[in-house]
């Protein structure tokens, strides 16, 4: 089992950083104000089909399950067709006959319109929850007439906790600024960020950032950190060992280069907000970075040389020669030309 699944919420209480939505629900729940179709909207992973089961859980009072269809596998008419016939139908174990559309949004045209009908006048005793992360592809005809939840993208403060609990319970140790570092770059995805964690774990109980930074496939802050600062200080001779290091251990160059574009650009963050809290940098770097950027005019240093290695990301697209590009380029901005 996975720890997405293992550690999915089971209560109301358990949900992250939806709290509105839960609310809400929970008043149509205490008035007994159901609606019979709902579209739950958001980024993946941040607890749209959860809150569906929840949701049908509670108003059915633990009874049956939920039909469940993955839209994006099962988009044809036929299907519809057949859950369309199916909810005129009551439930003999429940309340309320549920279905869950998942990735709704890949749903055919001809597949929308056989369920416009039954949209438009649903069975008294049916619900129907479509869940999406595109909902721009859902046909007006039918967002107009189903009550809309927008799931937000999850506060990395809220995916920190979550992920803090999930490691301790899993025997995790020199997990703190490992599971920073994870809700920093999981995009709001509380899902992702507990995929993450899960990889790093199959590797090592011991989350130290360098064994996490590994894990998942990232580059060393060490070896960031010593190339940037090379840089800067124009150590040309060190510059393309570095290179030459990383292209020898058999590193895609145009990733290396993509990845070194995010750890200047969040360098150039925390020149402009003067707080870790709005990089991906885990908040025992601060040392290191406040040494990279104890410079004169930092913030034009650096914007410089995000410049740079935008203009090699460019000319990487057209040039298969990649290890000479990424040396010139690099050494090109460690002589400030």
């Amino acid at each position: 089992m996975s720890l997405a699944t293992k550690y999915r919420p089971k209560t109301w209480e358990e949900v992250v950083g939806q709290d509105s939505i839960v609310s809400i629900l929970n008043k149509q729940l205490e008035a007994n104000n159901i609606k019979n179709t709902y579209i739950f909207s958001g980024a993946s992973g941040c607890g749209k089909t959860t809150v569906a089961r929840l949701f049908i859980d509670r108003i059915n009072k633990g009874c049956g399950q939920p039909y469940e269809l993955d839209a994006a596998s099962n988009s044809g008419v036929d299907n519809i067709r057949e859950i369309v016939k199916s909810s005129q139908e009551r439930s003999l174990i429940s309340e309320y006959k549920a279905y869950i559309i998942d990735e709704c949004h890949a749903l055919s045209n001809q597949a929308w319109q056989a369920f416009l009908k039954c949209i438009e006048e649903p069975p008294k005793y049916t619900i129907f929850i479509f869940c999406t992360t595109e909902p721009n592809k859902i046909p007006d005809t039918i967002k107009n007439r189903c009550m809309r939840f927008n799931f937000n993208r999850v506060e990395s403060s809220l995916i920190y906790k979550r992920l803090c609990y999930i490691a301790e319970n899993e025997g995790a140790i020199n997990y703190i600024d490992s599971c920073d570092y994870i809700s920093r770059i999981c995009s709001g995805e509380l899902r992702n960020g507990i995929s993450m964690l899960e990889k790093c774990l199959d590797y090592s109980n011991d989350l130290n950032i360098e064994n996490v930074l590994y894990s998942l496939g990232d580059y060393s802050y060490d070896t960031y950190f010593k190339l940037v600062n090379d840089i800067i200080d124009g150590n040309l001779t060190d510059i393309f060992s570095i290179l030459t290091s990383v292209y020898n251990e058999g590193v895609d160059l145009i990733r290396f280069v993509d990845s070194f574009i995010d750890f200047t650009l969040d360098i150039t963050k925390y020149i402009l907000y003067e707080d870790i809290k709005y990089t991906k940098f885990p908040s025992t770097l601060e040392d290191e970075l406040k040494f990279c950027t104890g410079i004169n005019d930092a913030k034009k240093y650096f914007f410089y040389i995000i410049d740079n290695l935008l203009e090699t990301k460019n000319m990487l697209k057209s040039n298969s020669d990649t290890k000479s590009i990424v040396e010139v380029m690099f050494s090109k901005m460690g002589r400030l030309v």
